[in-house]
Order: C-alpha cells, then sequence, then structure tokens
C-alpha cells in the first residue's frame, strides 16, 4: 500500500547495499526502499495525456471519426501496402443526401445530430480492421481493408438501408433522411491515393445524380 497519492499499490525505488566485514566478506545486505508513488502517478498522468492530445490532433471532434488529415495518412499507407501486396481493398464515400434542407428545416444543432448518427451507424457497421474518417461537411469515408468489390457493395447496401431505417429525434422533431455511397475497389490501374479517392467520388457522384438513396460502383470505362 503506498504511503503517498492514490495508487492501488506503491510504487518503489529500491537499492541494495552489500555490508562487508572487516575481512572484506560480505556479511550484511542493506535495503533501502524509496515510495516514489507520486512521482510515477504524475508520469502516468502525463503519458495518458499526450495520448489523449494525440488521439484529439487527428480526431474530428463531433464525430470522433478520423479527421481528413489523419485519414489521408492512412490511405496512403494502405495505398502502398495494396500496391505491395497486390491484395483486394476498396475506398467508400459517403454523402447525407440533402444535408442543406435537414439544416435549413430543423437548424444546425439538428443537423450536427444528423452527423453524429451518420458516424454512429458507420462506426457499427464497419469491422475494427476497417478505417473511416469525416472527409467534409456531410461526407464521409472507409477504407475496407482485405475487401472486394462485391463485400464493398454488401457494406454499402448495409450501410445505406440501416440510415433509411432510423429516425433521428432532435428537440420535438422527428428526422428522417437517406444517403448516397460510390464504392471504388482497388484496382491496378489506380496509380495514387488521390485517384482513388478520384474514382470513389465520381461514383458517389453517379448515385446523387442517379437518384440518391443508392449504392454506386466504379468502373472504368471499357479499353481504358
Amino acid at each position: 500500500r503506498p504511503i503517498t497519492g492514490a495508487a492501488e499499490f506503491m510504487y518503489q525505488n529500491i537499492t541494495f547495499i552489500p555490508l562487508t566485514s572487516v575481512t572484506g566478506e560480505v556479511e550484511y545486505i542493506g535495503v533501502v526502499i524509496n515510495d516514489v508513488t507520486d512521482i510515477a502517478m504524475s508520469r502516468q498522468d502525463l503519458e495518458a495525456a499526450n495520448l489523449e492530445l494525440e488521439h484529439l490532433s487527428r480526431s474530428d471532434r463531433l464525430t470522433r471519426l478520423n479527421n481528413r488529415g489523419y485519414f489521408e495518412e492512412c490511405l496512403q499507407q494502405e495505398f502502398r501496402r495494396l500496391k505491395r501486396t497486390h491484395g483486394p481493398g476498396a475506398l467508400v464515400m459517403i454523402d447525407i443526401d440533402h444535408f442543406k434542407k435537414v439544416n435549413d428545416t430543423y437548424g444546425h444543432p439538428a443537423g450536427d445530430e444528423v452527423i453524429r448518427q451518420t458516424s454512429d451507424r458507420l462506426r457499427e457497421t464497419m469491422r475494427n480492421t476497417d478505417i473511416a474518417g469525416r472527409y467534409g461537411g456531410e461526407e464521409f469515408v472507409a477504407i475496407l481493408v482485405d475487401t472486394a468489390a462485391d463485400g464493398a457493395q454488401i457494406f454499402a447496401e448495409r450501410l445505406r438501408s440501416v440510415v433509411a431505417a432510423q429516425t433521428v429525434r432532435h428537440d420535438q422533431h422527428e428526422i428522417r433522411y437517406t444517403i448516397s455511397l460510390g464504392v471504388a475497389e482497388m484496382q491496378e490501374r489506380i496509380e495514387s491515393p488521390k485517384q482513388w479517392i478520384e474514382c470513389a467520388d465520381r461514383a458517389l457522384y453517379e448515385a446523387k445524380h442517379g437518384g440518391r438513396n443508392r449504392v454506386e460502383l466504379h468502373r472504368f470505362p471499357v479499353g481504358v
């Protein structure tokens, strides 16, 4: 039990001192124990604070997803890995349909709640190995690790249907809304993380202009 501090056990610095006799033989051992619990707890608090600051620096405050800067770092790493291993991978772009109308009708706090609920559904739908981030105001993005196009479409359709089925309650309002999604499978002809994003964004554009509340898969033109 520590003499000082609030730890469950004592942090100690222990020194063993050999005590020799006049003949030079060690006959006794001296032990000095210092209670350094306060020092250890302060160090742990500092490490925890640094970890929290690191988390905050790479997280979006509203959604608790990765912010755009950190997500793009993750995207570059995953892109390099897939180029090296030639394994499957997919990128999904997600956009809330008619989000401006939500803000104009119910107010910006309600819009924030819609964004939070969307991020929660995304977090619940993806796996622990997948990487998601908030890419813009009402736009999200997810890297589906080791996932081919068919699996990515299943994921996107599941997320789309979950969001469409939910009701967001804010103040006295019940808000129903939908999302559109664009899916881009990693391919050899994709030469950069930026191009991969552009492919997913083009698929999202097709979903939005195809009627919204739908999933579209990016396909390169035949012969290109």
